[in-house]
């Protein structure tokens, strides 16, 4: 009984030790440790069916329209608009954000979108990468508390006290996922987005659910469904120049 309260407590102090290990003081440390927790284990390919829901001014559901995804990490992203072989949608490539129109290229402009990053890249680049990308969006990295969110414990990264008019992103302390941020849009709206329901995805994780809203107000809610990890995804499908012809399973 001795040896066995013995090794029991060895394993407690062990756990312990593991868990003060990844104390963080500063957003940098938080993205390290996203990075190092996941790295060789989050998907890498994925494809998934989004049901898009535009909220009107007065609250009431504007429309509603299927787009149809695959992401490739880190930042590459594929929407098409209405159906899979539609020639009308987004691509996202590496810092620069595509538009097309009935197959045309309307829209090319650098951008490199935060929640990549931060839901998704963060755990296929390097931490010095993520940072200097989040850095240029706005976020002070050196600020940072504790705080809590739908009932589990988060780090706050952009500001040090409590104040939901700065840029900040919000990360799971346990599980080491994003779930929410802050970002200043046009006319210094107050832009909030969510990445709710968090589930399990082979080693990794998905939040199926996804809320956008400005000032307060419900302006975007994003629905997945048949989520696919991908063993590899066509590089093509990427391609600026062969977006609108090449259709994914």
């Amino acid at each position: 009984m001795k040896r066995l309260f013995y090794f029991s407590f060895i394993s407690f102090v062990l756990a312990a030790s593991s868990v003060d290990a990844r104390q963080v003081e500063n957003g940098y440390d938080v993205l390290k440790a996203m990075h190092e927790e996941y790295a060789e284990k989050w998907y890498k390919h994925l494809t998934f069916t989004q049901k898009t829901t535009f909220y009107a001014q007065d609250g009431t559901i504007a429309r509603t329209q299927d787009w149809y995804e695959a992401l490739s990490m880190p930042g590459k992203l594929a929407i098409r608009f209405d159906s899979k072989d539609s020639n009308n949608g987004i691509l996202f490539n590496n810092g620069i954000q595509y538009g097309y129109a009935n197959g045309q290229l309307i829209q090319e402009a650098e951008r490199v979108h935060e929640l990549l990053v931060l839901g998704f890249d963060v755990y296929h680049q390097s931490p010095d990468i993520t940072a200097t990308q989040l850095t240029n969006q706005g976020f002070n990295l050196d600020e940072m508390y504790e705080d809590e969110w739908q009932g589990r414990p988060v780090y706050v990264i952009g500001v040090s006290e409590a104040d939901t008019t700065s840029p900040q992103f919000w990360v799971d302390k346990e599980r080491l996922y994003f779930v929410r941020n802050f970002t200043l849009g046009r006319q210094n709206t107050i832009q909030e987005v969510q990445f709710n329901k968090y589930e399990r995805l082979g080693q990794g994780w998905i939040a199926p659910e996804v809320i956008f809203k400005a000032n307060g107000f419900m302006g975007l809610y994003e629905e997945y469904t048949q989520i696919v990890i991908q063993d590899t995804l066509n590089t093509e499908i990427f391609n600026p120049v062969v977006f609108p012809e090449v259709i994914w399973e």
